[in-house]
């Protein structure tokens, strides 16, 4: 299987690209933020290739600062 990377993108966002590139089986866990971390959108922070299929782990992320641009 080739996928392409969603790494610290919105799932949402990446289940799109996923799924526009064609990839059927997507595996999703979720994972504690750090300590302290504020938790808000949950982000890709790995993605791996398994017997199952491609595997996402999420974790909230801090929200992005009103001003801030995303660069994709």
């Amino acid at each position: 299987m080739n996928a392409p990377s969603v790494i610290a993108r919105p799932l949402s966002e990446a289940q799109r690209i996923l799924q526009a590139a064609g990839v059927q089986a997507v595996v999703t866990k979720q994972t504690s933020p750090p300590h302290g971390a504020p938790s808000g959108a949950l982000r890709v922070v790995r993605q791996r290739l398994t017997s199952e299929g491609l595997e996402l782990v999420v974790a909230p992320s801090a929200p992005l600062l009103e001003g801030t641009e995303s660069h994709d």
